[in-house]
């Protein structure tokens, strides 16, 4: 059949086919994994194509663009920067559309932690889409509102990963009057079912439930890669804090072992971007640019397309930016120059994933030196990456 059901592992999960089927005879459907697919009623498939025509998988080079101008970014707001992963630059993005009139589509966790995209329509929600999210959120029908928020004359932005931009781009057919887009520099993503797995752990290690969690926490050590999270029992709240690496989740997400299968072959992961700007942890700032180094975060902006300097321009009064060159943000960035390798366990990392206790089984390892640095202070942990 000449429809979605040939992309097989290439597929990246954005449900632009299931959105995009005039038949509606596509599904999406979670394999064991717990990834999305789509699932093909072939009595009703027409062959019409429409499916692949919007299939970022089928249009990889669609509104691909070089970085024009790079920035380290630093959001003015106290508030806003320690809320967010950090430098703030995403969510300034949102502000400055917010300040036009406009929606904001973005990752938020329910009720109950699953990611999903949503849109916000004031500064108020803002704080829902503020911070990264280690796992595949689900776009759920966010590209059909976005068509409509359109022809209604809103101006949109729509932040994600470069995948689910391109997928965007590949539904509407291609850029529209007044979509702004933000990519994020990804590593890759687990599954939702990973990570719904690991909070049932959580509440059942803390005999109670998890209420929040933040996957890169400023909290306790300022800028960098801890976690925090709540949980609440019958009669108190705790909070925990931990290095990434040191926690079952976190340790396999840094591994790059428990990823979709498209992460290890993806199209955007190359300085070739899909969004009008892309935003990321400038981890070069200590030694590039000392001076403006904060323990607070600095983010990277690259500046990619007209549209993208039209944004930049209005984000330009929430931060201070000092610019940058592309080399100096591609320190650790290894994802803006390949994809992520894939291990030679990922093939079986899910295979007991509904056993009940697949999360406790999982393996940490010693880690000297994550460990060490955990209890370093923070402030001596800044010196020596100056140094």
């Amino acid at each position: 059949m000449e429809n979605i059901s040939r992309i097989k592992e290439k597929c990246v999960g954005c449900k632009s086919c299931e959105q995009s089927c005039l038949k509606h005879c596509i599904s999406m459907g979670e394999n064991k994994e717990g990834f999305w697919y789509p699932v093909v009623y072939e009595k009703n498939c027409v062959e019409c194509g429409k499916c692949l025509k919007t299939c970022p998988a089928e249009n990889i080079e669609q509104h691909r663009n070089m970085p024009q101008t790079v920035w380290a970014w630093r959001n003015k707001n106290d508030a806003d920067i320690m809320k967010s992963a950090s430098g703030g630059a995403a969510d300034s993005a949102a502000k400055a559309v917010l300040q036009m009139g406009g929606v904001v589509y973005g990752a938020a966790y329910d009720d109950q932690l699953v990611v999903s995209h949503i849109e916000i329509e004031s500064n108020a929600e803002r704080e829902k889409i503020q911070s990264s999210k280690y796992v595949q959120s689900d776009p759920n029908d966010s590209y059909s509102k976005v068509k409509q928020r359109l022809a209604e004359g809103k101006k949109v932005l729509y932040t994600g990963t470069p995948c689910q931009i391109a997928g965007l781009y590949a539904f509407l057919g291609g850029d529209k009057p007044n979509l702004y887009t933000v990519d994020l520099i990804c590593h890759g993503v687990p599954s939702p079912k990973f990570f719904k797995k690991y909070i049932e752990y959580q509440n059942k290690k803390t005999d109670g439930r998890v209420i929040y969690f933040n996957f890169r926490s400023k909290d306790k050590r300022g800028w960098g890669t801890q976690y925090l999270l709540k949980t609440k029992t019958k009669t108190k709240t705790k909070t925990k804090t931990k290095t990434l690496s040191l926690d079952r989740y976190g340790k396999h997400f840094m591994d790059s072992d428990c990823y979709r299968e498209s992460c290890y072959q993806c199209a955007y992961a190359n300085t070739s971007r899909v969004g009008d700007i892309t935003v990321g942890d400038f981890w070069g700032i200590a030694k590039s640019h000392p001076e403006f180094n904060s323990p607070k975060g600095v983010s990277s902006v690259f500046v990619n397309t007209e549209k993208g300097q039209e944004l930049f321009e209005k984000m330009k009064p929430f931060a201070e930016a000092e610019q940058a060159t592309l080399k100096e943000a591609m320190v650790k960035q290894g994802n803006l120059v390949q994809p992520s390798n894939r291990p030679e366990n990922r093939s079986n990392f899910y295979k007991e994933i509904d056993e009940p206790d697949f999360v406790s089984n999982l393996k940490v390892g010693l880690q000297l030196k994550a460990r060490i640095k955990s209890i370093l202070p923070s402030k001596l942990i800044q010196k020596i990456k100056s140094l």
